[in-house]
């Protein structure tokens, strides 16, 4: 993963916990970096270890853990760094998710190497606001971070939202992990 998702859970950790206990998760984690070249190329063990770090020294469930990282990541990164970008992707919510394919496609020029997860919409009653989002990528372990992600979508465009894992296929070569979102 690039350095720009290790800085946003440093500062995630920072924002939420405070410096000291982004020195405690760093130390605890035994990654050598303790600062992270946006663009630059880490392996994914070193977020998986910083990630593991955190739900150790937080004294919370990794699950929770990478659900907050994913709504940080909608309220403070993305929204600060690719403003711009999120504004041309949707107007709400599902919006949004339709276009998210095309706004990875928009920045994998700048990533060298960058292959994004994909999202699949279903619209499975749009009067009701009933919808499946289908969520694949060649990493594992990443699912909570996407339910923080939807709810952080939904938080920046003022819906209310309710998320429900339908399912979580982690066993192949990556995952496949499908959400009923039911948005009022």
């Amino acid at each position: 993963m690039y350095g720009l998702i290790n800085s946003a859970l440093q500062d995630m950790v920072i924002t939420h916990f405070g410096e000291e206990r982004w020195k405690e998760v760093h130390k605890h984690s035994g990654v050598s970096d303790d600062s992270f070249l946006t663009m630059r190329r880490y392996d994914d063990e070193t977020t998986y270890k910083l990630a593991g770090a955190a739900s150790e020294i937080l004294e919370a469930p990794i699950e929770t853990c990478m659900e907050m990282f994913g709504k940080h990541w909608v309220d403070a990164i993305a929204t600060r760094n690719f403003a711009p970008l999120m504004d041309a992707t949707g107007n709400d919510t599902v919006g949004f998710l339709h276009n998210l394919n095309s706004l990875h496609d928009r920045i994998a020029s700048t990533f060298l190497d960058y292959i994004p997860p994909e999202f699949r919409v279903e619209d499975v009653d749009s009067k009701a606001g009933k919808y499946l989002v289908h969520y694949y990528s060649e990493r594992k372990g990443l699912t909570s971070f996407v339910t923080g992600l939807l709810g952080g979508l939904a938080d920046h465009f003022g819906d209310q939202l309710e998320i429900i894992a339908v399912s979580i296929d982690d066993d192949g070569e990556g995952t496949h992990s499908v959400f009923e979102l039911s948005i009022q």
